[in-house]
């Protein structure tokens, strides 16, 4: 049986993938500023600056914490701003996989999350 049989609503699975795009583009943004940041600082920390006036990031307030504090250090020491945007994208790894499983829990079900062969799930 294929999942889009087995799901219910799609709209909370379509929220969800909404969540994974932009936190995948803030981690492609934070590798690119880790290394930018040796290049030109001040245009590093306007870049995380507009990261952290996003209303979106607010949501996750332990990557917001660590964005700040990036960008209260990013003239001053370019190793710790790129080291905390090395922080901030294992963070967004993580939050990555917790709605990954979020999602395959949302459309799977948990009546599906094993399916034996052979046998019919009711």
């Amino acid at each position: 049986m294929n999942w889009f049989k087995i799901a219910k609503d799609f709209r909370e699975r379509n929220v969800i993938n909404a969540k994974i795009r932009y936190l995948e583009d803030v981690k492609n943004n934070l590798n690119y500023l880790a290394k930018f940041i040796f290049q030109s600082g001040k245009n590093a920390k306007a870049t995380n600056y507009k990261i952290i006036s996003s209303s979106k990031i607010s949501s996750y307030p332990t990557l917001h914490e660590i964005l700040i504090e990036a960008d209260a250090i990013a003239l001053d020491s370019p190793w710790k701003f790129a080291r905390l945007c090395y922080e901030g994208v294992d963070k967004i790894n993580y939050l990555i996989s917790s709605l990954k499983k979020e999602r395959e829990g949302i459309t799977y079900g948990k009546k599906f999350k094993n399916p034996q062969k052979g046998w019919i799930n009711e």
